[in-house]
């Protein structure tokens, strides 16, 4: 009895990358002990936040404050990843309703609260298309979404990507010729998080809490 899970065949991508999250309060460090690794470690930590000239930190701190975030999640992922943040996915479920008129077109019916923020956001902006979350779409209105989301959020999306995981926001990314270390997820909940993790974006951003200090 002790298999049947594993007889259950392939797993999806997101619960094996739930699987292996670490723990609560876990910062990816290594276990706090006297050796030497652990001591190099926690010496290069002090060194990766040591202040930085009021120039850079003034610079980072407007760049956090256009796309929303803190200055420390905008430095934690340049540590992270050696790259700045300067785009935002965000899932189309959590921006939009879409559904069918009377004349089976497309419509487009923004959430008033994430279209304030999306007016907010000064950086590039990606929205990933949940299969599931719109209505059945043909090549040609596939082609022409976009401009259709665009008219519900005032021209500041990019590009749409069609797909609910990983995969499929690298694929959006790289086909706009963005680095996926330059992105963030903004999404709520655990099984958004799984997901920023799974497209190996350095930050996923609670809705809740984008542009909460601006």
């Amino acid at each position: 009895m002790g298999d049947r899970f594993d007889r259950l065949g392939v797993r999806h991508v997101n619960v094996e990358a739930l699987l292996r999250r670490p723990g609560i309060g876990h910062n990816n460090g290594p276990t706090f002990d006297m050796s030497w690794e652990a001591w190099v470690w926690r010496r290069a930590t002090a060194k990766a936040w040591k202040t930085p000239k009021p120039e850079v930190a003034m610079m980072r701190l407007k760049r956090a404050e256009r796309l929303g975030i803190t200055y420390k999640e905008l430095t934690a992922a340049l540590m992270d990843s050696g790259a700045y943040l300067g785009a935002a996915v965000l899932p189309l479920s959590l921006a939009a309703r879409v559904r069918r008129g009377p004349n089976r077109e497309i419509i487009v019916e923004a959430r008033n609260s994430v279209a304030a923020l999306v007016a907010k956001f000064r950086g590039r902006l990606f929205v990933l298309g949940d299969i599931d979350a719109v209505p059945g779409l043909s090549e040609a209105e596939r082609a022409d979404f976009l401009a259709v989301l665009n008219r519900a959020f005032d021209g500041k999306v990019e590009a749409v990507g069609w797909g609910h995981d990983g995969p499929a926001i690298r694929t959006m990314l790289k086909a706009n010729a963005l680095p996926h270390q330059e992105a963030f997820l903004v999404g709520a909940g655990m099984g958004h998080q799984v997901l920023g993790e799974a497209a190996g974006l350095p930050l996923t951003k609670d809705i809740d809490s984008w542009h909460a200090s601006s």
